[in-house]
Parts: structure tokens; sequence; C-alpha cells
């Protein structure tokens, strides 16, 4: 068989190059402005057990200081009104009553026919102005409902497009929440009006539901650990813990879709194992800009 020049260059190449491979010892190790990077398997490990983030990648995660106020005791649910806010500033204590609430923001309708628009970024700021709590209320990109304390003389800032949020003193909101707003006509219409809950607690199946908000362990949910089974939002985000004596810890919350990518994600996980936390009593959980945030005791 003749053999072309073209072929036998080739085959020429090839050989040199398997020779070459007699030498491989394995894959380079990274490197970064040519310096060996060198893998740190716990917080590898950690991150693959809890979701935790740690060492200086934790500092991506905290926006601004928070308020030292977090660590202190929940407070009670008072015997108040509800109350609504909109744009502007308020002080606690003065424009409206201190204590525990579920605050739930009016819903929107994003079309040219219907647009009816009540997006609000609220934020809780202490007496040091550092941030106590803070959440988008917005029905395609943030969410509708919040627990959390209002701490006397702590000051509320919203802002945004014709926003309406409603202060309830209650742990669970009541049949018509929106009975203080006024809600898109084309909702109310359609009866499509949603009344989600801050909490909600099976404990049939060991597992307590909550959105946005801060929680107190003990108080709101029991201690123990937990495996955290599901999380709704538009974007997966952070669950930030405040334990007594101890640094803010932060665990990344990876968003469960119903796509088939993420479906098949979701059932990787599931045979993998659900990323589990463990809270005690008195610990403060702030599960961010999360719709629901399902944990499941063992």
């Amino acid at each position: 068989m003749k053999v072309s020049r073209r072929q036998f260059v080739s085959l020429v190449l090839f050989m040199f190059t398997l020779g070459g491979c007699s030498e491989f010892n394995g894959i380079r190790k990274p490197l970064y402005d040519s310096q060996l990077i060198e893998p740190d398997e716990e917080a590898i490990n950690t991150y693959q057990e809890t979701r935790e983030i740690t060492d200086e990648e934790k500092n991506y995660y905290f926006r601004y200081p928070f308020s030292e106020a977090i660590y202190e005791q929940s407070l009670p649910y008072p015997d108040e009104e509800p109350v609504l806010l909109t744009e502007g500033e308020y002080r606690i204590g003065e424009d409206l009553p201190a204590g525990r609430v579920t605050l739930i923001g009016n819903e929107s309708v994003f079309t040219s026919e219907n647009n009816e628009v009540h997006v609000g970024n609220f934020i809780i700021r202490d007496e040091a102005n550092d941030v106590y709590f803070e959440n988008l209320f917005h029905t395609d990109y943030g969410q509708s409902v919040a627990q959390v304390d209002l701490i006397n003389d702590y000051s509320i800032e919203i802002i945004g497009s014709d926003p309406e949020i409603t202060v309830f003193y209650s742990d669970t909101l009541p049949k018509d929440p929106y009975i203080l707003m006024d809600p898109p006509k084309v909702l109310v219409n359609l009866e499509r009006l949603e009344t989600p809950q801050a909490i909600e607690l099976d404990e049939e199946n060991h597992t307590v539901s909550l959105s946005a908000g801060i929680y107190e362990v003990g108080e709101h949910l029991e201690p123990g650990t937990y495996e955290l089974t599901d999380v709704q939002s538009v974007h997966s985000t952070e669950l930030y813990l405040f334990r007594e004596g101890e640094e803010p810890r932060v665990f990344e919350l990876l968003v469960n879709n119903s796509s088939e990518d993420e479906e098949l994600t979701l059932q990787e996980q599931i045979a993998e194992g659900y990323p589990q936390i463990e809270l005690q009593t008195g610990d403060k959980i702030y599960p961010n800009l999360v719709s629901v945030l399902q944990l499941k005791k063992i």
C-alpha cells in the first residue's frame, strides 16, 4: 500500500506525541499568577455536607454588617390592629407599634393590558443605622410574605413603585390579608390572590416551612438537626445563622425548579442526601429572599 507524504508526516507526529506521553505524570495542579493553588479539602467537604460557606469566600455573602439586635430574644405578638405602610420612612414605637409581625406585600400584574405594580424594598435599621432586616416585596422577583420583629426606636425605610405592605401583629395571616390594600382588579376578578403563610409546621412529616424573615430556634421551630429539603426562590440565595458568642455563619440555598435539568439535579441530590444544618436553642436563622424554605427534622 502506497503511503502519501501527508499520511507519513501524520504518522511521525502521532508516534512523537505517543512517546512524549510515556513521561506523563498526571494533570498539572492549577496555578494562579504562577503560584500553586492548593484546594481546601476541609472547606470543600463542609460545603458538600452542609452548603456552608467558609474562609474568605464567606465575606462575599455579607453586603453590610448586621445589627447586633439579631442575637436578642424574639418579641411576642402584641394585640394590635394591622397597619398599612407605603413608600416613606417610619419610626417604630411612634408611627406604628413594636412587636413581632407578619408582613405581606400587595400583588402586582406586569402586562400591557393590566399593568398594576406594587413593588417595595423594605429595610429595618437599628439606632446605629446597621441593617436588621431587608426584603424585596415583588410578585415576580421577590417575596410577598415575611416575618420579623419590629423593635422600638428602630427605623423602617420603604422605597419602590407604589409599594403597599400590610403589618399584621400575628403569626398567621387572616383570610383576606389585602383588606387594607388595593390589589390588582384582574387578580381579584379571577380569584387569583394568594394567601401564603410565613411559617407552617407539619408535625406528621416533621417539617417546618419558612418564608423570608428572622426566626428563633426554640421559639418558632424546635432545636435539632434538619435537612434542607426544599428551596423556593427566584434565584439561589443564602441562610444566615446567628449564634451567641460566634461570628455569623452563612449557608448557600440552591433553588429547586421544575425544569428537566433541575429535576435531574434534585433527584441526584436526594440520592446523595440533603445538606444538613444543626440548630441550637437561642439560635437565630435568617433565610434571605425565599418564598419557601422547607426543613425536615431528622
